[in-house]
């Protein structure tokens, strides 16, 4: 609660002129999303290639937007699972190895309105995170789990007074990952209030 004390001071502080386009909105999507990952990283498991692979993603939201211009959303992100061929050592068959991902971040939205209906934004926020790592031939998955960076820009469009369609791309800076990107597309239902 104190880390978002700071935030919720600041939207308390916003020009009372804001409030008046004031929104609550919830959103569900869908996308797509790259992992790479350094063999350094998997050494740890006697792995000796690097991993690089791509899947489907899930998500959803519930966020408070102040105003025109900035916002605080909380949201839940299945990153699914991803697979990859690594290899040992050099000579070696390939085994699969499967990583699954998922998340819930917190993050501070900054919206620039274009115009009556279309909206540029940007996020920055925290997503914590838990992985859960399989190599075919071992019977025990690596787990892992953390705290780090998600950010983002994108557009939202507003189709009528409440039915939002928002295209965006997330970096999320997971520790274990050298790259991790998501482009995704949802739709969002807003609440207005206070016009």
């Amino acid at each position: 609660m104190s880390r978002l004390f700071p935030v919720l001071l600041f939207l308390s502080l916003l020009a009372p002129a804001l409030h008046a386009e004031s929104e609550i909105y919830a959103g569900v999507g869908v996308g797509y999303s790259t992992l790479a990952v350094d063999a350094t990283e998997l050494r740890s498991i006697g792995v000796g290639s690097n991993f690089e692979a791509a899947g489907i993603v899930t998500r959803q939201f519930v966020g408070y937007r102040y105003g025109d211009y900035a916002g605080l959303e909380l949201g839940y992100i299945n990153f699914g699972a991803v697979n990859d061929q690594v290899a040992f050592q050099s000579g070696q068959p390939s085994l699969n190895y499967s990583v699954k991902t998922t998340g819930y971040d917190l993050a501070f939205i900054g919206r620039y309105p274009l115009d009556a209906e279309l909206a540029a934004f940007g996020k920055i926020g925290v997503i914590r995170w838990d992985s859960v790592g399989t190599l075919e031939t071992f019977p025990f998955p690596t787990k892992s789990d953390g705290n780090d960076l998600i950010w983002g820009l994108g557009f939202d469009y507003r189709g009528t007074d409440r039915v939002h369609l928002r295209i965006q791309a997330d970096f999320v800076d997971i520790q274990f990952a050298n790259s991790w990107w998501v482009l995704s597309t949802s739709v969002m239902y807003g609440f207005p209030f206070g016009r």
